[in-house]
């Protein structure tokens, strides 16, 4: 639900860094010199479809085709998941500094759960064990938050459109540039200062496959809960600061214009808990 920006490098980039860390395995390297060009060819499908919103279309492996199949020429599945794991991640291999890259890309934010967790590594957006050609695909490979990569995404895809969650760097923009994130705020009654309930809203003017599409990845990565959880950590504060105005005499306007709209505008994205955790403080009796 967070953008995050184009990727620096290209599949094939990848491709001839893991070539060329491929040291000991003879077979294996020229293997990737006869098909890298059959392997490069999958970027552009993959592009293609994550542009228009359209991954569920690419077909995962067919459990028929059994536990190690033929995959990209004559690239077998288990070898294709080798360049991730063996000469992809370790430090020391010539494309680790693409892992770096992607993963420092984030600047510290998960971008499928608006950044309330922090990268720790790459998911598959795509998960290698049921699309192994893109093992190695930069725009496959997305900063993810463990909660987000172990908890709730795992090794899940979509094979309908409405089930799609959204592709952090290539997915269809008004997803990015438009608000569908709300919250409504629950004036609390003694000691508790209330609360905030987070929904989805999307615009009336969006195809409805796309609010499902919205929807789901707010279901999926527990939106609703994780972001009610960082609001309630400000609310205390900023009804201090409500309250000390008041007390100064400040009008309601003047505290709308003064703290909320402001805390609403520091938000990073029109999608983050901050700016609807403000809006609805403003919409609110507070």
């Amino acid at each position: 639900m967070m953008k995050i920006d184009a990727i620096a490098y290209t599949h094939l980039q990848a491709i001839e860094l893991c070539h060329e860390g491929i040291t000991g395995n003879p077979n294996l390297h020229a293997k990737l010199t006869q098909h890298k060009n059959d392997l490069d060819s999958c970027e552009n499908v993959y592009l293609r479809s994550a542009n228009t919103g359209e991954l569920y279309t690419i077909p995962a492996l067919a459990p028929e085709l059994g536990q190690d199949p033929v995959v990209v020429g004559n690239l077998l599945k288990s070898e294709l998941n080798k360049f991730y794991t063996t000469y992809f991640v370790p430090e020391k291999k010539p494309a680790r500094k693409i892992y770096d890259a992607l993963l420092n890309s984030a600047q510290e934010d998960c971008p499928f759960c608006g950044g309330i967790g922090t990268p720790r590594n790459l998911d598959h957006f795509l998960p290698k064990a049921h699309f192994p050609q893109f093992s190695i695909l930069p725009a496959n490979l997305v900063p993810s938050c463990l909660d987000c990569n172990l908890a709730e995404k795992k090794h899940a895809y979509s094979s309908r459109p409405e089930d799609q969650i959204i592709q952090p760097y290539l997915d269809q923009p008004h997803f990015f540039s438009e608000q569908w994130v709300y919250a409504k705020f629950e004036i609390g009654d003694g000691n508790e200062p209330g609360h905030f309930e987070y929904f989805v809203n999307p615009p009336t003017h969006w195809k409805e496959l796309d609010k499902k599409r919205a929807k789901k990845h707010f279901n999926d990565f527990n939106i609703a809960s994780r972001y009610s959880k960082q609001a309630a950590k400000q609310l205390r504060v900023v009804l201090s600061q409500i309250d000390r105005m008041r007390s100064h005499e400040v009008s309601k306007d003047e505290i709308i214009n003064v703290l909320l709209v402001p805390g609403m505008e520091g938000a990073t994205f029109i999608n983050h808990w901050q700016f609807a955790m403000y809006q609805a403080l403003i919409n609110s009796e507070f």
